[in-house]
């Protein structure tokens, strides 16, 4: 059993991830020409002016970089990073505004390949911004519709072949170098985020404007392809809900898929055998809540205590002490008898959650590794660049969070039970990696 490293106090994760709040808090620098302009023009369209003012926003943001990230240049050398950004400045005239995007996506990843996976480069109109109208999960099979908005519900369960003409594999591999990442966990977590926008399938040259041919493949095998007609952010978000880019929607049957609120929620199963603990949001847990948990898992035909961390994207790491210490007791810390459910989506202050029991406990894990490192950069300042071709935002890491020790040379938590989320059991509404710990737990019982 490890120690961990550092104390609780005085952290508040910070990350807003295309509307899903990752964390408490978050910071915006204000831009220098105040509020955010019309959107540009590229190419052969923009003024010296406009370009001189979007060249002169890039070095701000490197100017901000510097003053306020700690090691802005861990993942890549300096004079690598200020020569990929030159390039850019200077082609300029000769893109359009979301290949400008793009690019400016690419280079600012460059910065997170790993430990920093809070450092987005997104576009500033978050609510006014081009949605494909579905939510799509990369699954062991491929990538799935999971659900979709009218007139679309038919795509529901079908494979996503390709966009436009090129194949949906091809799309995963152009996609990846825009991605921020903690580690190898976070890419197929965060990639959907920009597979759902048409901005950066023209940025890549996968589509042309207007609708956005897909083609799918059905569960008997037939193909089609339909032109889906993008909405704006706000109205996708609010059709969405809960993690509405990058998460599982919800299905009635899964209980990991559900956003329970409260954030905290207990549930006695197998004739009380197991008591299921869904932390599906790092927030406070009332004092009343921690009390049942240490009376129920105190009960003598209680076996096991299954906290399931899945889908839980963060929140506030100071809150969850309380929870660390009930599980902690000597009633519940015995080996095969706390087993911890983890996936791609868990990040931010869960994956501190997570490490903080590794670390001071003999939990099990089951499941995917996180897309959340053990010790990695957050606490995330926002800079805003509304005069870029396409406006866009940068974040900044501010904070460097070690729940781990300081020389853990991990990504993320190898799980000690392995399960790959399948397309075949979410859509009939299976859950084995449940149904393992319940049974199982790893071979430990």
């Amino acid at each position: 059993m490890r120690r961990f490293h550092r104390s609780l106090a005085g952290s508040c994760l910070a990350v807003i991830l295309f509307g899903s709040v990752g964390a408490c808090t978050f910071r915006t620098d204000e831009p220098a020409s105040g509020m955010p302009s019309v959107p540009v023009s590229a190419g052969a369209h923009a003024s010296p002016s406009a370009l001189e003012a979007a060249r002169a926003e890039i070095d701000r943001a490197v100017e901000r970089l510097e003053q306020i990230h700690p090691e802005p240049f861990h993942a890549i050398d300096r004079a690598a990073f200020v020569s990929e950004l030159q390039a850019l400045k200077e082609r300029l005239p000769s893109l359009e505004p979301e290949q400008a995007a793009v690019e400016l996506m690419r280079t600012w990843a460059l910065l997170s390949t790993e430990r920093d996976g809070h450092q987005f480069a997104l576009p500033l109109d978050v609510d006014g911004e081009p949605v494909l109208p579905i939510r799509v999960y990369e699954f062991a099979e491929g990538v799935f519709v999971t659900d979709a908005m009218q007139p679309y519900g038919d795509l529901v369960g079908t494979r996503l072949m390709a966009v436009g003409d090129t194949a949906i594999d091809e799309v995963l591999d152009r996609l990846e170098p825009l991605v921020p990442r903690d580690g190898p966990a976070t890419v197929p977590s965060f990639r959907p985020l920009y597979l759902l926008r048409p901005a950066v399938l023209r940025g890549l040259g996968l589509v042309d404007s207007g609708p956005v041919p897909v083609s799918v493949s059905g569960p008997d095998g037939s193909a089609r392809t339909v032109e889906l007609q993008p909405v704006s952010g706000a109205e996708f978000r609010e059709w969405a809900g809960w993690l509405p880019f990058h998460g599982l929607a919800p299905r009635a049957e899964l209980r990991h898929t559900r956003h329970t609120d409260p954030n905290f929620a207990l549930e006695p199963m197998r004739d009380g055998e197991v008591l299921y603990v869904r932390f599906s949001r790092v927030a406070s847990v009332p004092s009343g809540a921690i009390e049942e948990l240490r009376r129920l898992a105190a009960a003598p035909q209680v076996e096991r205590v299954i906290v399931d961390l899945r889908q839980n994207t963060g929140g506030n790491n100071t809150t969850f002490g309380n929870l660390l210490a009930a599980l902690g007791d000597p009633s519940i810390d015995q080996p095969g008898r706390l087993v911890v459910l983890i996936d791609r989506v868990t990040f931010s202050a869960a994956a501190n959650f997570a490490t903080r029991l590794e670390q001071a406990t003999h939990a099990t894990f089951a499941g995917e590794p996180m897309g959340g490192g053990l010790n990695f950069w957050n606490d995330v300042t926002w800079i805003e660049l509304p005069d870029f071709p396409l406006p866009m935002r940068l974040a900044i890491s501010t904070r460097y969070w070690e729940m781990a020790e300081p020389d853990d040379p991990r990504l993320s938590i190898e799980p000690d039970l392995p399960m790959a989320v399948t397309a075949a059991d979410y859509f009939a509404g299976r859950d084995p990696l449940l149904e393992a710990a319940l049974e199982d737990a790893g071979g430990q019982r």
